[in-house]
């Protein structure tokens, strides 16, 4: 019953004021109306507050949220330009190497690196015979040799690296002394050591046998290929000479060669093909 007043002065006031009422009894129905128009005041200040101050919570969570996946695109979009840049830096680097009359410079990127065990001194390129590689074709890259291709499918090929003990080429050491003539020998890799296989990183250094053995070589001095016997154009820069020794029968001497490519670190190459010889 008490309730059932309450509510009906409510009502009462509540149509006093908005019917516009006696002057003299619109002091009365705001009085009335007063503790209700205080409770919705509080509400207002306490719950809708705290309600908007949640979503708004929300709402800049989400933002941040945003934000934060936007800075991982941009950092991601960053080191995508930045690897983009080294491999433009090292095409850039290739395709600037002075050009050989005989051959076409084919740009090739290397897939893996020997079989998949690891172990052996080979390179698989993501280039092949549809771009016009050859077996046979040098590969280099800006420092120097790198080897040749031994085998050829549609889009890719395998490269022996000057690291294997079966490769072999014709070199020349410079001197930088006319009067002692040209110092030749055959160069292959050290690929091995004690008759165990070694890792690419831990190969031994490079051979230059059968070279003269009335001149001792100075260390440090240039290696680059004769261009004889038709594998290689003469002039590529294959390493540098650490030592030289004479064989046991003293009929030549040998030295070892440090390659001009770290071989370890190869991403890119040059593979010159349809080479036909120095003229």
């Amino acid at each position: 019953m008490k309730k059932t007043k309450v509510w009906f002065l409510f009502v009462l006031s509540l149509v006093i004021l908005l019917a516009g009422g006696a002057s003299s009894l619109r002091p009365i129905a705001r009085e009335a109306l007063s503790p209700y128009q205080k409770a919705v005041v509080v509400i207002r200040r306490h719950v809708f507050s705290r309600v908007a101050t949640a979503f708004s919570r929300l709402d800049l969570a989400g933002r941040n949220a945003e934000l934060l996946r936007e800075v991982e695109r941009l950092r991601l979009s960053d080191a995508e330009v930045e690897r983009l840049a080294a491999e433009n830096c090292r095409l850039r680097t290739l395709l600037s190497l002075p050009a050989r009359p005989g051959y076409t410079a084919v740009a090739a990127p290397v897939l893996s690196r020997g079989d998949t065990s690891g172990w052996w001194h080979t390179l698989t390129l993501g280039k092949g015979a549809n771009q016009g590689l050859a077996l046979g074709d040098p590969v280099v890259s800006a420092a120097g040799l790198l080897g040749r291709i031994t085998a050829v499918s549609a889009n890719t090929a395998d490269v022996l690296l000057i690291s294997d003990s079966n490769f072999r080429a014709s070199c020349e050491i410079e001197t930088g002394q006319p009067e002692i003539g040209i110092v030749r020998g055959i160069l292959s890799g050290g690929g091995h050591h004690n008759g165990t296989i070694e890792l690419l990183y831990t190969a031994d250094p490079l051979r230059l046998r059968f070279l003269r053995r009335d001149f001792e070589p100075p260390p440090r001095a240039r290696v680059v290929t004769s261009g004889l016997g038709g594998g290689f154009p003469r002039g590529l820069v294959v390493g540098h000479l650490l030592e030289s020794t004479l064989a046991s029968d003293g009929l030549h001497r040998t030295a070892s060669i440090v390659p001009a490519v770290d071989l370890a670190d190869i991403t890119d190459v040059l593979v010159l093909t349809a080479w036909k010889g120095d003229p």
